[in-house]
C-alpha cells in the first residue's frame, strides 16, 4: 500500500484477499487514522508511517484479523523528494507459532536439565537423612523420649523424597518399566482411594475398554492418572461439574497438531483422556502448565504436570491438550500399546557377607556401609570408581553397591568394568539422576535415592543372603 504526506491510502496491491479476507480496493482514499480506528491492530500503524514520511524505513508485528502479519514501511520518493511512505506485510502466523513451540521445547529441555541437577543433589542429602533416622529409629525403642521426633524427621524426608522424584519425572530420568499393564484396573483403584478428597457436585464418568492394556511402569502410569484426575477435580472446586476419564486404541499417523505437547512418532496407542467442563484455560497458561513450579493454584507446587511430562516422554508416549476460557480441558495421553507381554524372571546369584560400598559423596558413603553393617552384612568402602576396582582386585568383595552418577568413573564404567572381569559378581547401582544419560547397565539391581533401610535389606536379601553361622 502507498500513502501520501497526510496519511491518506492512495492505493494497495497484493494478496489481501487471500491473506485479509477484503477486496484491495476497501480503504483506497481512506486515512490510515480511520482505518486504525474502524479496524484496530495490535500495533497502532500511524506513528510508523510518520518515521517513514521523516526518512526511516521501520518494521514492527501486529496482530490483524486474527492473523500475525510482519510490517515493513519505507519512505516513497519522487526525484528525491518523500512524497508519501509505501508499506508491505507479510502473513507470519505459522512461522511465529513454530518459533514459539521451538521456544518452549529449548525451555522445557533447559529446565528438565535443571530439575534433573537439582533432584540428584537433594537425594544425595536425602540418602543421608533417612538413613541416619532408619538407623536411629532401630537403636530407639518404642516410647522412648525422641522416638516420636525421629519418626517426624523421617516422615519430613519421604515427603521431600516424594517431590524429588516429581522433579525427576519431569527430567525424564524416571527409570521407566516395560510391563504389561491395564489401565482400566488402575482407574477402579485410583478413583475408589481419592473417592473421598471428590465432593458430592463433581461427578466422574470412566469408560475403559476391558483387556485394554499399555506397555509401561505401573506406578508412573498411576501417578500420571492421579494428577490429571487431581487437575481436573481442582478444576471444578466450588463449581462443581463433570470430569470424563476414558480410553481407546488407536494407530496414529504421526501428523503433528497445534495442540501438541509432547508429539510422538506413528504407531499403536491407548489414548487415554481426562476431560472437563470447568473454566478451561487461556493460551498463555496452556502453554505454561507444564512447566515445574508453575501453578495457577492458591495451594500446591506446580510439579504435578510437569511429572506428567516427564514420565509421559520417558515412555514414548505423547501429550495433546485443549482448552479455551469457559470450554473446559481436555488432555489426551497417547500411551505406547502393548502388543505382547514382557515379564523378566530373575534368577538372583548367591553370594557371602561382604558388600562394598562405592560413592563419592562422604555422607551418603558413610551411612550406606552402617546401614549394611546394621543388616548383618560387612561394608568397605571407596571413594571413586577406580578405588573401588582396585579393592575388588585385593580383597574379597562379594556384592558391590555403585553410585550412577561420579567424577572421572561414572558407575555405569564400574559396571562395565566388573561385568568383563567379575561377571557373575552381584552388582546394585543407586542413584537419584542419570545426569550423564547413559541408560541402562547390566546392573542386577537398582535403588532409586533415597532409599530406606527396608528396601536396601530386600535388595540385599535378594542377590546376597546371609549364610547362617
Amino acid at each position: 500500500w502507498v500513502v501520501d504526506r497526510d496519511l491518506r491510502i492512495l492505493r494497495t496491491g497484493g494478496a489481501i484477499q487471500e491473506v485479509l479476507g477484503y477486496p484491495p480496493d476497501r480503504f483506497v482514499n481512506v486515512r490510515l487514522s480511520s482505518v486504525h480506528r474502524h479496524e484496530p491492530g495490535s500495533v497502532d500503524p500511524v506513528p510508523y508511517h510518520q518515521r517513514a514520511l521523516d526518512g526511516a524505513t521501520v518494521g514492527y508485528d501486529t496482530t490483524y484479523r486474527g492473523k500475525q502479519l510482519a510490517v515493513i514501511v519505507a519512505p516513497y520518493r519522487r526525484d528525491g523528494v518523500t512524497i508519501g511512505a509505501i508499506g508491505t506485510t507479510i502473513d507470519v502466523t505459522s512461522s511465529r507459532a513454530l518459533e514459539r513451540r521451538l521456544v518452549d521445547a529449548q525451555r522445557a529441555e533447559s529446565l528438565g536439565v535443571l530439575a534433573g541437577g537439582l533432584a540428584h543433589d537433594f537425594n544425595n542429602l536425602l540418602v543421608a537423612v533417612l538413613g541416619n533416622a532408619d538407623l536411629a529409629l532401630r537403636e530407639t525403642p518404642a516410647g522412648s523420649p525422641g522416638r516420636s521426633a525421629l519418626e517426624n524427621i523421617r516422615i519430613a524426608g519421604l515427603r521431600a523424597a516424594e517431590l524429588t522424584d516429581q522433579l525427576l519425572a519431569y527430567a525424564g530420568h524416571c527409570g521407566a518399566g516395560t510391563v504389561r499393564v491395564e489401565p482400566g484396573l488402575l482407574v477402579d483403584e485410583l478413583l475408589r482411594i481419592i473417592a473421598p478428597a471428590i465432593p458430592e457436585n463433581i461427578k466422574i464418568s470412566v469408560d475403559f475398554p476391558a483387556k485394554l492394556a499399555v506397555r509401561g511402569d505401573p506406578g508412573q502410569l498411576r501417578q500420571v492418572l492421579l494428577n490429571l484426575v487431581n487437575n481436573a477435580r481442582d478444576a471444578l472446586l466450588g463449581r462443581g461439574g463433570e470430569i470424563t476419564v476414558r480410553a481407546e486404541a488407536i494407530h496414529f499417523d504421526g501428523s503433528p497438531h497445534p495442540d501438541d505437547i509432547q508429539s510422538v512418532a506413528a504407531g499403536s496407542y491407548v489414548m487415554i483422556e481426562v476431560s472437563d467442563d470447568g473454566p478451561g484455560m487461556d493460551v498463555e497458561t496452556r502453554r505454561h502448565v507444564f512447566e515445574p513450579f508453575f501453578t495457577t493454584k492458591q495451594t500446591g507446587h506446580g510439579l504435578g504436570l510437569a511429572a506428567v511430562l516427564g514420565i509421559v516422554r520417558t515412555h514414548g508416549g505423547g501429550i495433546r491438550v485443549t482448552s479455551a476460557p469457559g470450554r473446559g480441558a481436555r488432555f489426551e495421553v497417547l500411551w505406547p500399546a502393548a502388543i505382547t507381554a514382557s515379564i523378566a524372571a530373575v534368577s538372583p546369584p548367591v553370594g557371602s557377607q561382604t558388600v562394598l560400598v562405592i560413592d563419592d559423596e562422604d555422607l551418603v558413603r558413610d551411612v550406606v556401609a552402617r546401614m549394611v553393617e546394621e543388616l548383618g552384612y560387612a561394608a568397605i568402602t571407596a571413594a571413586d570408581g577406580k578405588s573401588g576396582l582396585a579393592m575388588i582386585e585385593q580383597q574379597t568383595v562379594d556384592a558391590v553397591l555403585v553410585d550412577l552418577t561420579m567424577p572421572l568413573m561414572s558407575g555405569a564404567d564400574v559396571v562395565k568394568v566388573l561385568r568383563e572381569r567379575r561377571p557373575n559378581l552381584p552388582l546394585i547401582v543407586c542413584s537419584g539422576y542419570d545426569r550423564d544419560g547413559r541408560g541402562p547397565m547390566q546392573a542386577d539391581a537398582f535403588l532409586p535415592k533415597p532409599f530406606r533401610i527396608d528396601s536396601l535389606q530386600r535388595t540385599l536379601a535378594k542377590l546376597l543372603p546371609l549364610r547362617s553361622v
